[in-house]
Parts: C-alpha cells; structure tokens; sequence
C-alpha cells in the first residue's frame, strides 16, 4: 500500500497479495519544493551524511540534491556533462539512469538512445559519492539494433536471491527482459529472457523496477503513453501511464498478479493511475529512506494544473512511503 508522506489519511491498499484488495482511489504525493523537470527518476540515500541524490532523464543525467525528502530539491549537475562515450545517437540526452549502491561505490546504468529506436545501448557509471564530477564512464553494458525482440533501455540492477546481478531492461517491442551480469556489474553473462509481455498493441510496457519485500521479489512496471501529451487531444482515459506490478520467490520470475496470471500473459495488478492533479505516473522505483526506516515509492507524473496543463514540460517528482502491510495510513514525517 502507498500512504501519502506525513498524512494520516487511509489512501490506498497499493499490494493486493497482501491486503485483499485494491482501494478505488489513489494517494497524492509528497509536496515539494524546489522541484524541477523529473522523469523516470531514481533516488539514493548517501549513507554518510543522509543527504538524498536524484536522478532523472535528460541533463545528461540529472543530478538534484536535498537534505529532506520534502525539499528544497535543487539541481547540481548531471552524470555525464561530457555526454556518453557510447557511439549512438542520443549519447548527448541520457535516458532513465538507474543509481544503486554496490561493491563501496555507486552504479548509474543509464541508456542511450533516440525515441522509437532499437539502435539502443545500456551503460555503466561510477563513482565514489554520487557528486557532479566524480563518475567514471564506463560505456556499453547491453545494446540492442533493429529487429531485436528487445529494445536496451530502463535498466534497473537488481541482486537476486543467489547473490547475482541480474539486469532487467525493455520498452515496447517484446516489453521486458533479463539479462544475468558479470561479478564486475560491468558485462553481460547469457541471453536476454522475456519476463513480462502485454499482447495488446502496441505492447506498451517499459521502465521496469524489481525490489525484493520480505520473500518476494515486486517487478513493477509503466504501461501506456508516458509523454507527448497535448491538453486538448489526450489519449483515451486509461491509456496514459500508469503502474502495474507482479511478484515472484525468485528474482528472475515467473511473476504472477494478484489474480495468479503471469506477467508475460498480459498480466500485473494496478497500483497507480491518474487521479486529481496527478495525470500518467510512472517510471518508477522505490528506496529506502533511513529516517524513517520505510520503503519510499518514487515516481514522475505530469501535472494537471500547471501553466500548461498536461505538459511534459512540468513533469514532476512523486513520492509516497509504501505499507506493506496494512491499508491504514499512520503520520511518516
């Protein structure tokens, strides 16, 4: 369940495999201050100070900073200012990195790529601090080219329940794969496995984040139209984006929805849709946030309100605190 970040309202029963159902309504996020343009963000806890690193597409790799996660939020520079050393277009726009902790250093998997595109690639940055300045580029992980029945974009890392890297990755075409990693996070081990298809065209699944809760490994997913949106010409309600996820023992899947349907069948349990001010979420991920010991969701939406309403242009960041166990909401902040 999501509960909005230090309300004390009940908001929405978010993992039916856990409470039974799904609530009709969906929670607001967390007021910010000093956000800016966010998309498919990724945010990481520093542990030495507790000062909070976001990440977002575009800005050759945004990087914003804040001391709570309330804000102010304020931009500080970007991964790779220089651009990527991957040879493809869109070297100089990188696309939904994926920032974790592993090994006494931080890992930023990024993609390169231009929109609708399978000449694609996935890289790897490091650094010591998550600073503007101090990554290293390390270039290609995984690409993909046309006729693949994958597109090499929004990586996300995850370990799995044998201590392994596994990378899972894809946008439409053949929507989300796998691939094992080396020891050193740095290199493919094996072939891509399919671990979540929606049949119905145009197979719009992509951004795929895996968390493991418990005994379960969460594999959430956007589906629908992420962006482009103009106010007088919206898709049909309920073909923007928003948040499904399936869960699994193993972090390689099968993954199944609350009603047991597998992922790769068209499967996934809803877990946030538009609602007030809040059109097309998605891109999401979750961390943990020390100071309060809870599992927070992350996420972009664009807003209805704004100078222009359902302009990409405003996209902004989401954040809500996940109850895995209860519908009821209690204060977080």
């Amino acid at each position: 369940m999501f509960r909005a970040l230090g309300l004390s309202s009940v908001f929405l029963g978010l993992l039916a495999f856990i409470s039974g159902s799904i609530a009709a309504s969906f929670p607001d996020p967390l007021p910010l201050s000093g956000s800016a343009f966010i998309h498919d963000p990724s945010l990481v806890q520093r542990a030495s100070d507790g000062k909070y690193y976001l990440f977002t597409t575009h800005n050759k790799g945004g990087i914003l900073t804040a001391t709570n996660l309330a804000g102010p939020w304020t931009s500080v520079g970007s991964i790779l200012p220089s651009d990527s050393v991957i040879n493809l277009p869109g070297r100089d726009d990188i696309w939904a990195p994926d920032v974790s902790f592993h090994n006494g250093q931080y890992y930023a998997y990024y993609a390169v790529s231009t929109f609708g595109s399978q000449n694609s690639a996935i890289g790897l940055a490091t650094s010591s601090s998550m600073d503007p300045g101090t990554w290293t580029d390390h270039g290609q992980v995984f690409a993909s080219t046309t006729g693949n029945a994958y597109n090499a974009i929004d990586p996300n890392l995850v370990i799995d329940e044998h201590g392994s890297p596994v990378l899972t990755f894809g946008s439409f075409w053949s929507d989300i794969y796998q691939v094992n990693l080396a020891s050193n996070l740095q290199s493919v081990s094996g072939s891509p496995v399919q671990v979540s298809f929606n049949s119905t065209s145009p197979q719009p699944e992509e951004g795929a984040f895996v968390w493991k809760h418990g005994s379960f490994y969460y594999l959430f997913f956007s589906s629908g139209t992420c962006c482009g949106f103009v106010a007088n010409n919206l898709p049909p309600a309920g073909d923007e984006y928003k948040v499904f996820v399936g869960r699994s023992s193993s972090a390689h899947g099968p993954f199944v929805d609350k009603s047991g349907r597998d992922l790769r069948q068209t499967g996934g349990t809803l877990v946030l849709a538009s609602h007030g001010n809040v059109y097309a979420p998605g891109g999401q991920s979750i961390f943990t946030d020390s100071k309060s010991g809870k599992d927070i969701f992350v996420y972009h939406y664009v807003p209805v309100n704004s100078p222009q309403p359902y302009s990409d242009t405003y996209a902004s960041l989401g954040l809500n605190a996940i109850d895995w166990s209860s519908v009821s909401a209690s204060a977080l902040l």
